[in-house]
């Protein structure tokens, strides 16, 4: 099958999909990826490797999409009252899944460096599949915006705590020796400093360019063009320069909704034509999911699984009693913190480049959980937005509650 009849394939199967998962109450995400897992080279073969590997670029498109929808929650005068509540409910869930899963596989006699770096890549929450969730489910409230802003600071600290473990195993193991201790702090340093203020830079450039041009911009299909263009432009330059595509995406989304007063005509646009985009990422994303993996995960794959989001859970809901916020934020902010996958397949990559000794037990711990936490992830989310009541609520409410 050749890549545009898989297209169209994938696109009338997550229609299907989505439709069937309706009767019984699972989010539209998780069908698509269903579906995806279905008609993929781990099932059915229908869309082969080769397919995957021509369509990534429609992946990346719409990554940058969902990243930069969940930048608007970075609005100055709400995120200069909110922030520091919101960094420490990310720091809080953020640090108690890395240390579950890293003590834990520490008492299971792992490696240390293997202990560390699945701790690390604990952290990471998926963007894309929340946000899915909440616009499925209409979600307004402060536990839907608090998630956004809390996964939008939760990959930042994500990258940030693995430059610093990478940087601690290549110390341990010597490399200091042959390179020196101020190459290793600059080999450090460096990167952190790049990934973050670089990406950010871009995506305030690229920002400004779109709040510029939007004033000029009437049409509906001229403001799509340009958002479009804007974004693949900002992922592709991403990717040239060795940036955070994520943080890029995320810092166009934040400075446009704080300079343009047509950003809401534009993220508006947005939410009604992005769907097809959207339902192309999740299917492929599963059917990227090997899912043979699960049979292989032993008990350190089970432990990983299970501490992982009850170090996020426990977390989470201490912070928020700490900080006496609203009893059902306490109780189901957890729940919409599950979902893993893009950043921490990412950072599996990188451990296969740097650390090869330990990348066969990283890499099948943590793509096994994928597949898990990519379908378990989105019904929880769900649970959450309508357990605390915000499925379908008024648009007037808003993070304010989080007061």
């Amino acid at each position: 099958m050749n890549e545009l009849s898989s297209l169209g394939l994938i696109l009338l199967l997550a229609l299907l999909a989505g439709h069937l998962v309706k009767f019984i109450r699972v989010p539209e995400v998780t069908g698509y990826i269903l579906a995806g897992v279905v008609v993929g080279p781990s099932i059915l073969g229908w869309v082969s490797h080769e397919n995957l590997v021509a369509l990534e670029v429609l992946s990346e498109v719409a990554l940058g999409l969902i990243l930069f929808s969940i930048g608007s929650v970075f609005q100055f005068a709400r995120f200069r009252r909110f922030g520091r509540r919101i960094l420490y409910l990310t720091l809080a869930e953020s640090g108690c899944a890395a240390l579950a899963v890293g003590f834990g596989l520490v008492l299971f006699g792992q490696a240390w460096q293997i202990a560390a770096l699945l701790g690390v890549i604990a952290i990471a929450t998926a963007p894309a599949s929340t946000l899915m969730v909440i616009r499925e489910c209409n979600g307004r409230g402060p536990l839907s915006d608090t998630l956004l802003a809390m996964i939008a600071v939760n990959n930042i600290i994500c990258l940030v705590s693995y430059s610093l473990v990478s940087a601690a195993i290549d110390v341990a193991g010597g490399q200091f020796v042959t390179t020196g201790l101020w190459s290793i702090g600059y080999s450090t340093v460096f990167p952190i400093v790049w990934q973050i203020a670089g990406s950010i830079s871009l995506g305030y450039l690229a920002g400004l360019m779109l709040s510029a041009w939007a004033s000029q911009v009437t049409e509906h299909g001229e403001i799509l063009i340009l958002l479009a263009g804007t974004i693949l432009l900002c992922v592709g330059v991403s990717r040239i320069l060795d940036l955070s595509p994520l943080i890029a995406s995320l810092a166009v989304g934040s400075t446009m909704v704080n300079l343009s007063r047509r950003s809401l005509k534009l993220f508006e646009a947005l939410a009604r034509t992005d769907p097809p985009f959207y339902a192309i990422f999740f299917v492929i994303a599963g059917a990227d999911l090997d899912v043979s993996l699960i049979g292989s995960i032993g008990m350190l794959g089970a432990y990983y699984v299970l501490a992982r989001p009850s170090g996020k859970f426990f977390g989470a809901r201490f912070a928020a009693r700490q900080l006496r916020l609203d009893p059902r934020l306490q109780k189901y902010l957890g729940f919409g913190l599950f979902a893993q996958a893009d950043l921490a397949v990412g950072l599996t990559l990188a451990i296969d480049r740097q650390f090869p000794e330990f990348a066969t037990v990283v890499s099948t711990v943590v793509l096994s959980g994928v597949v898990i936490y990519e379908i378990i992830g989105p019904i929880s989310t769900r649970f959450a937005i309508e357990q605390s009541g915000e499925a379908c609520a008024e648009p007037t409410q808003t993070i304010d509650a989080l007061t």
